[in-house]
C-alpha cells in the first residue's frame, strides 16, 4: 500500500451513493488527490455499486449503505445522496465514527444541521460541508484583493447561478430539498458569506414558484447591518432541454469594484477584472488571472490533512451554520415557511413549530402529557401559574425521552417579578420538571393589574435576572408573554439582549396585525397561544368549508395558517387523536388568496384577555 511522505498511511475512503456529481466530480477528484485510498463504494444495488468499482478502481463494493458504515477500515465518508438523505445518513455515519464529507447543501435547515455537528463532537470525527469552489486558488485570489483594500471597503456584492432545466430531476422535488434557492442558490449565498461578516438585517426575495411550490427563479436582496449590501439570482430553469448556464460575480467598493463571468467550480485559467480610478479620476482596470486545478481533489486532500489533525475545516462549522440560517430565512421570505418544521432564533435555539400547551391539560395528573409526548411532541410549554409543573416532570422522567431531544419552557408570573422572586421561580420550575436548565423562560404578562403603575421597573429588574440565566447557560432562549409593543418599547431601552420570542393570542379572527409587524420589525418571533381560537373555531362556518377544500380538519387548517405566516403554535388538545391531527400540518399548502381570505375574516374567538385591562389575581 503506497504511503504519503511522512510515512502515514493514505485515508480511506468510502462513497455512499453513485450519484452524477460523485461520478463526474468528487471521484475523479480524490482520484487525483494525494494520499487518498479509493477504498468503498456502496449503491442501492449490487450491480451500480460493481460497475462503479471497475470504473473508477474502488477496492470494495457494497450493496446498501449500512454495510459500508459496518466497515472497520473506511476511515471517511463522502455522501452525494439526495439533500432530504443527508442528515439520515451523516448521522448515521458519524455515529460509526468515520469522518464525513456531505455534499452541499449539507442540511434541509439549521436544525438538521445542528444535530449533526452534535453527533460529530460527540463522536469524536470530523465533519464538512462539500463546498469544493471554496477551496479554489481563484477565491484565494479573490480575497487577498480584498483584503489589501485595492477596492475599499465592499459595500455591495451581487453574484449569480442560473443553470438549465432540471424539471425531471429530483432537484426540483420539493420533499428532497429542491429548487434553485436551496439547490443552486447556496453557492451565492456561500461565495456572499465568505466576502462579509457583518450580521444580517433584512431580507427580501422574491420566486417563480410552480404549482408544488418549489422555485424555478428567485431574486433576493440581503441588507447587512454594517450598511453593505447583496444580492443574487439563482435558479434551475435558465433554459429547456439546455445545457446553458450562467453565473457572475460583481464586487463594488468604496475605491473600485471586481467582476468576474468565472463559473463556480470552474478550473483552469480564471480571471477577474479589478477597475479603480486613478489620481485623474480614470477608470483603470487590470485582468488577474489564477489557473486553478480540481477544486474537488483540493477539497478531499483538506479533509484529509483536518483527519490528521494537520488542519481544521476549511468549510467550519460555524460558516455552514451561518450559511445555512440564511438560506432558512430566504426561503421563509419566498414562501416556504409552510415546510417549517422548527423556527431558528438568531442565537441558533430551534424551537418546533408545533408545540404541546400544557394549560388546564393535567387535571387528573401526568397522563394527558405522557399521552403529548407518545403522540411525538417534543416541545411542552408550561408556566408556574399552570400549577402542572411537576406533573410534566413526572411525566418527562417516564418518557425515556432524552433531554436533548425535548424542549420545555415556562413562565414567570408577574407576581414573582422581582430578582430575588423571579430566580426563585426559575428554580421551583426548573425542580418541578426534574430538569437543571430551560429551553426557554418567559415573562408571562407585563402587568399584575391595569391600575399597576410601576410595572416597567418590575419588568425590567426580572428582565435582567433571565439575561443573567441566558449568560450562565441555564436557560436556551429567553422572552416575553402578551407584551404589545408599548410595553417592549421601553425594554428595550435598557435590555442588554433583545426578547426572542412574545407569546400572544395570535389566531384566524384575531391577528392582531399591529404587533406582529412590530415583532418582525424588531426580530422577534410570534408565537401563539390559543391558535385555535380557545376552541370556539372548531365549529366556524367559514373554517369549516375552507377545511373541506383542503382535506383537514378545521383544527389543521387554523395552525396551517399561523404556521404559513412563519408563526410557531401551541394547541392543547386532551384527546390523543386530536394531538395527532395537530402534528399533521405538514401536507397541505393553503393558497395565497385563501390565506388572504383568512386573514381578512371578521373578528372571532377572542378570549377577550387584553395585556393592559388583565387583572392576575
Amino acid at each position: 500500500m503506497k504511503q504519503d511522505k511522512s510515512g502515514l498511511q493514505p485515508v480511506k475512503w468510502g462513497v455512499l451513493g453513485t450519484a452524477g456529481i460523485a461520478a463526474g466530480c468528487t471521484v475523479p477528484g480524490m482520484q487525483q488527490a494525494k494520499d487518498c485510498t479509493l477504498y468503498a463504494i456502496a449503491g442501492r444495488s449490487l450491480e451500480k455499486a460493481e460497475s462503479f468499482k471497475e470504473r473508477f478502481g474502488f477496492q470494495k463494493a457494497y450493496q446498501g449503505y449500512d454495510a459500508l458504515l459496518a466497515d472497520p477500515d473506511v476511515e471517511a465518508v463522502y455522501i452525494p445522496l439526495p439533500n432530504d438523505l443527508h442528515c439520515e445518513w451523516v448521522i448515521k455515519a458519524l455515529n460509526a465514527h468515520k469522518h464525513v464529507l456531505c455534499e452541499k447543501p449539507i442540511a434541509m435547515n439549521e436544525s438538521e444541521l445542528r444535530r449533526m455537528f452534535r453527533a460529530a463532537k460527540e463522536n469524536g470525527v470530523i465533519l464538512m460541508e462539500a463546498f469544493a469552489y471554496l477551496h479554489s486558488p481563484f477565491i484565494t485570489k479573490l480575497k487577498q484583493v480584498i483584503a489589501d483594500g485595492v477596492i475599499g471597503a465592499v459595500d455591495y456584492i451581487d453574484t449569480a447561478f442560473l443553470t438549465q432545466d432540471y424539471s425531471s430531476d429530483f432537484r426540483l422535488h420539493k420533499a428532497q430539498g429542491g429548487g434553485g434557492l436551496y439547490d443552486v442558490g447556496c453557492y451565492c449565498t456561500s461565495m456572499i458569506l465568505s466576502l462579509t461578516d457583518s450580521p444580517v438585517q433584512y431580507i427580501k426575495a422574491n420566486a417563480e414558484l410552480d404549482s408544488t411550490g418549489v422555485d424555478h427563479m428567485a431574486s433576493v436582496l440581503i441588507g447587512f447591518e454594517n450598511g453593505a449590501r447583496a444580492s443574487f439570482h439563482a435558479g434551475m430553469m435558465l433554459g429547456i432541454d439546455t445545457c446553458d448556464r450562467y453565473d457572475r460575480l460583481f464586487i463594488h467598493g468604496s475605491k473600485g469594484y471586481i467582476c468576474s463571468a468565472a463559473e463556480y467550480n470552474g478550473e483552469g485559467a480564471l480571471s477577474f477584472d479589478v477597475t479603480v480610478r486613478n489620481e485623474r479620476g480614470e477608470r483603470i482596470t487590470r485582468t488577474e488571472t489564477v489557473t486553478a486545478g480540481s477544486n474537488y481533489c483540493m477539497e478531499i486532500e483538506q479533509m484529509n490533512a483536518c483527519i490528521r489533525g494537520e488542519a481544521a475545516p476549511h468549510i467550519s462549522e460555524d460558516f455552514s451554520i451561518r450559511n445555512m440560517r440564511l438560506l432558512d430565512r430566504i426561503l421563509d421570505a419566498a414562501g416556504y415557511t409552510e415546510a417549517r418544521e422548527t423556527f431558528i432564533l438568531p442565537n441558533g435555539t430551534a424551537i418546533p413549530a408545533v408545540g404541546y400547551g400544557s394549560y388546564l391539560s393535567t387535571k387528573s395528573g401526568a397522563q394527558t402529557i405522557a399521552e403529548a409526548l407518545r403522540a411525538g411532541y417534543r416541545y411542552i410549554d408550561t408556566a408556574k401559574m399552570y400549577q402542572n409543573e411537576a406533573e410534566i416532570g413526572e411525566a418527562v422522567a417516564k418518557s425515556g425521552i432524552p433531554r436533548g431531544d425535548l424542549f420545555l419552557c415556562s413562565k414567570v408570573w408577574p407576581t414573582d417579578f422581582g430578582r430575588e422572586q423571579t430566580l426563585a421561580s426559575f428554580t421551583g420550575s426548573c425542580r418541578k420538571l426534574k430538569t437543571d436548565y430551560l429551553d426557554m423562560l418567559l415573562l408571562h404578562w407585563p402587568k399584575c393589574d391595569p391600575d399597576d403603575t410601576e410595572w416597567l421597573g418590575k419588568v425590567r429588574e426580572s428582565w435582567a435576572v433571565l439575561e443573567e440565566l441566558y449568560g450562565q447557560g441555564k436557560v436556551r432562549a429567553i422572552g416575553l408573554s402578551n407584551f404589545l409593543p408599548h410595553h417592549i418599547r421601553p425594554l428595550l431601552e435598557t435590555a442588554k439582549i433583545r426578547p426572542m420570542v412574545d407569546q400572544l393570542e395570535l389566531h384566524v379572527g384575531y391577528m392582531q396585525e399591529y404587533t406582529l409587524a412590530y415583532l418582525r420589525e424588531q426580530g422577534i418571533l410570534p408565537q401563539a397561544w390559543s391558535p385555535l381560537g380557545r376552541a370556539r373555531l372548531l365549529g366556524d362556518e367559514e373554517i369549516t368549508r375552507l377545511a373541506a377544500k383542503y382535506g383537514c380538519t378545521n383544527a389543521q387548517l387554523l395552525l396551517r395558517y399561523l404556521i404559513q405566516r412563519g408563526i410557531p403554535v401551541i394547541p392543547k388538545s386532551s384527546s390523543a387523536e386530536r394531538m395527532q391531527e395537530n402534528l399533521a400540518v405538514s401536507g397541505f399548502m393553503i393558497s395565497a388568496d385563501d390565506m388572504s381570505y383568512l386573514s381578512c375574516l371578521s373578528e372571532r374567538g377572542w378570549s377577550g384577555e387584553h395585556p393592559d385591562a388583565f387583572d392576575v389575581f
